[in-house]
């Protein structure tokens, strides 16, 4: 069966390698190209493919950001995910948000994509073959064309009226994890059915389905609030369910199933160990975040890993997960995707310092996962960081990681600690690996590179950040332990 698939990748030879693939597994297919995240975005929207392959890291969005947007406008659209990078944390982002497959470059072989484009085309040719019209077999509504045409005048009217809704009778939409089987369908479709039945004449309900999720429609012109609870209480079993406001109009369907897809992605910060029923309109009354508050926060965390505050940076995920729970509607989605993306970023500064697989890892589905993962690796950091020195050793560390930017001296520190400035000197270097004024040094230096990379401050004010009075001095150390200046780090940077 022909697909149409599009590619979104930089670098010329991976393209034209994914291009030889295709083409040699079915001329039929349909295939264009894109070089970056913004462009795929609208040519993807202009193509509606059935398939994308895409890099993870791209200028602007990233192939994360770029699935997430579309997944939310085309959602049986298929994504791969194409990587240089072997970390798992990158795969395991991708398979929770929604990716079919996650393709290392250095490994893509043209068997692995044959075989990804046979599994699309036989779903999509066994989906041709279950349906009549706009209806599975199990009773279920698919509404793969009903996204692709719905911007058609007038094609929701129609598309309900076919199906038997009423026009100008409320009803409501819950949203809740798709099942495993064509039984899981069949059974709720059948639910649904006999749900119909009670509520009585002119009634509505029925089961949609889209790809990791079902909708469950219920549309009565009496008692709907009744039907609302009963109908999330009897399906809790699946997850968490969202549920929209109440509609009246046909075609204010694309809104309430937005809204229901929203309120269960919602349940992402529900408490702990009961997945909640959440009302599209409880999100509504909630202020909206500060999301540059949260990217300086999340800015702020990576900081202290890199200067070795563990601690500190443990109390910042804290806060930031403490103030993120509450996310309007607007922003449940992208809070979500940063609670992810805060693991990730974490995870990698503990690979980064690790020996250990990330490969056992496995993906977390709620706020609490995150915040219990981070301050797992965070611990295990701390803890491989502070295993290596004596107590007094490690207080004298932190002392130096929170008083860099000030003028202390190596006899302030030995005194903090309670030794003979001759005995830490010693013990330090010996535990440490080298002497305190030179690990002093080299740390201001590194913290000053961040800077360099990182702002648009002068010199003269990243000097004083790091603890040198004098930004001469400060250049001249800087060129003998980086090997540039601090003019050409910037450079380089940019």
């Amino acid at each position: 069966m022909e697909l149409n698939i599009v590619v979104v990748d930089d670098e010329t030879p991976i393209c034209e390698w994914l291009l030889y693939c295709i083409r040699r597994a079915s001329k039929e297919h349909q295939v264009v190209c894109a070089s970056n995240g913004d462009e795929a975005l609208g040519l993807i929207l202009t193509e509606k493919p059935d398939l994308v392959f895409t890099d993870i890291r791209m200028p602007g969005i990233d192939g994360l950001e770029l699935m997430r947007r579309v997944r939310e406008i085309l959602p049986f659209t298929v994504f791969a995910i194409l990587s240089n990078y072997a970390e798992f944390t990158y795969a395991k982002q991708a398979l929770s948000i929604g990716a079919r497959e996650y393709f290392l470059k250095s490994e893509l072989r043209a068997a692995n994509i044959e075989t990804l484009l046979s599994q699309v085309a036989e779903e999509k040719e066994r989906k041709r073959r279950n349906k009549t019209e706009d209806t599975f077999r199990s009773g279920c509504i698919d509404l793969y064309n009903y996204y692709r045409t719905q911007n058609e005048p007038d094609f929701a009217d129609r598309f309900w009226e076919r199906q038997g809704m009423a026009e100008d009778l409320p009803y409501t939409v819950l949203c809740f994890p798709a099942g495993k089987s064509q039984d899981d369908w069949t059974k709720i479709a059948r639910l649904a059915e006999s749900w119909q039945s009670q509520m009585g004449e002119g009634s509505y309900a029925a089961v949609a389905c889209e790809r990791g999720f079902d909708y469950l429609i219920l549309q009565t012109g009496d008692g709907l609030e009744r039907w609302e609870q009963k109908a999330a209480e009897q399906l809790r079993y699946r997850g968490g369910i969202g549920l929209s406001q109440r509609m009246e109009k046909r075609g204010a369907f694309p809104s309430a199933l937005k809204q229901a897809g929203c309120a269960q992605a919602a349940t992402f910060f529900s408490e702990e160990g009961s997945p909640d029923a959440v009302y599209y309109s409880s999100l509504e009354s909630r202020p909206a975040l500060e999301r540059e508050y949260f990217q300086n926060q999340k800015k702020e965390v990576l900081d202290r890993i890199a200067a070795r505050r563990f601690g500190q940076a443990q109390e910042a995920v804290a806060q930031c997960f403490a103030a993120i729970a509450s996310p309007a509607a607007g922003d449940v989605i992208w809070a979500a995707d940063y609670c992810r993306r805060m693991v990730l970023s974490v995870e990698e500064r503990y690979f980064e310092q690790s020996e250990s697989s990330p490969q056992a890892m496995e993906a977390q589905n709620t706020l609490w996962e995150c915040a219990r993962r981070c301050d797992a690796l965070l611990e295990a950091m701390k803890s491989r960081y502070t295993g290596r020195c004596s107590p007094p050793v490690c207080a004298a560390l932190e002392y130096v990681h929170g008083h860099y930017a000030e003028q202390i001296s190596m006899a302030e520190v030995a005194q903090y600690v309670f030794w003979s400035p001759e005995y830490f000197s010693r013990q330090f270097k010996e535990e440490v690996g080298e002497n305190f004024n030179a690990y002093l040094t080299i740390y201001r230096l590194d913290r000053a590179q961040e800077l360099l990379r990182q702002t648009d401050l002068r010199i003269s004010e990243v000097a004083d950040r790091v603890g040198y009075a004098s930004p001469g001095y400060f250049s001249r150390m800087y060129k003998r332990y980086k090997g540039v200046t601090p003019e050409k780090e910037r450079e380089r940077e940019k």
